[in-house]
């Protein structure tokens, strides 16, 4: 029996502005697999506000029919360890709760994509840095943001509390020969950072929507790395982070057919997940991914998280 019956996957985007009417690529991309509605689909959408809002309305309309669902974004849904503590915050099995609270309480962003992504950036680094710019970094020529600078301050950053903050998640050190980027860094070339800034905010807000909340889990925070993440019969949420790069050989074949490099991501990681899921195989990604200590383990699943797929 698949563990789900609907996947919704994003790529989503931290554009300050409207993307235009004709699609293209580093915008919004909602993609849909829904064997139950005989439906495949990919939606472009211009701003995160009305991205955030189609996600909303097909997961209320999939809970109404009782289904079980798996939602996931393309950006980091956690930060290295100790970053609750440099910031003060609650810490433990609520750190990651604590940080997506703090997150949505500093950053603005409009329904037109207008965001303050970089000040708020630079606030949590003043709380974080002991005076010194950092652990995040990054900003467009010609910004002059306070305690935020445009390269790196080299890692592992020293912050608050003793605190020292690394470069990369554990399991960004086990991708970095795929191009995974690290999740401090706001701008640049593959920068995911500003993707982390202003996307938790929106997870965590479909996680407290009313008519979902009761029934969503994040992984593998909520549930912690298992095999069967999901319930027997829905309805169902479960959130889990994505990154297409780990089925770029699928993608790529659509993109040489033409195919947005983002709507094509969004398709494959659907049907892979599906794919997966019919086989019996899918239960295998959300386990305990090999080597990691009990240590490593407490990491993942209180803070940093880990990227579906990536359990090898």
């Amino acid at each position: 029996m698949p563990l789900f019956d609907a996947y919704i996957f994003v790529d989503w985007s931290a554009r300050n502005f409207s993307h235009p009417l004709l699609e293209t690529e580093n915008a919004v991309w909602v993609g849909k697999l829904i064997p139950g509605d005989n439906l495949q689909e990919e939606n472009y959408h211009r701003t995160r506000f009305d991205g955030f809002a189609n996600i909303t309305s097909c997961l209320l309309d999939q809970v109404k029919k009782r289904r079980r669902i798996l939602v996931g974004f393309d950006f980091p849904y956690g930060y290295p360890t100790g970053f609750a503590s440099a910031l003060d915050l609650q810490t433990g099995t609520e750190s990651w709760r604590s940080v997506w609270a703090k997150l949505t309480e500093k950053v603005v962003d409009s329904n037109n994509n207008q965001n303050n992504r970089f000040v708020a950036a630079g606030e949590l680094n003043t709380i974080l840095g002991n005076g010194n710019p950092g652990p995040f970094w990054g900003h467009p020529v010609g910004y002059n943001i306070n305690n935020l600078q445009a390269t790196s301050p080299g890692f592992p950053f020293n912050a608050r509390g003793n605190v020292q903050l690394k470069r990369l998640r554990i399991v960004e050190s086990r991708l970095t020969r795929n191009g995974i980027q690290e999740t401090w860094q706001l701008f640049g070339r593959g920068s995911v950072g500003s993707q982390a800034l202003v996307g938790i905010p929106y997870v965590y807000k479909l996680l407290r929507h009313v008519g979902l909340d009761t029934i969503s889990r994040v992984w593998p925070f909520e549930t912690q790395f298992t095999t069967t993440p999901s319930c027997n019969r829905g309805p169902f949420i479960l959130h889990a982070e994505i990154w297409p790069g780990l089925v770029n050989q699928r993608t790529q074949e659509l993109t040489a057919n033409g195919w947005i490099r983002d709507r094509a991501q969004v398709r494959i990681m659907c049907q892979w997940a599906a794919e997966c899921d019919n086989e019996g195989t899918l239960g295998q990604f959300f386990e305990r991914p090999n080597g990691l200590d009990q240590q490593q383990v407490q990491s993942c699943i209180e803070e940093e998280g880990w990227i579906l797929g990536a359990s090898e």
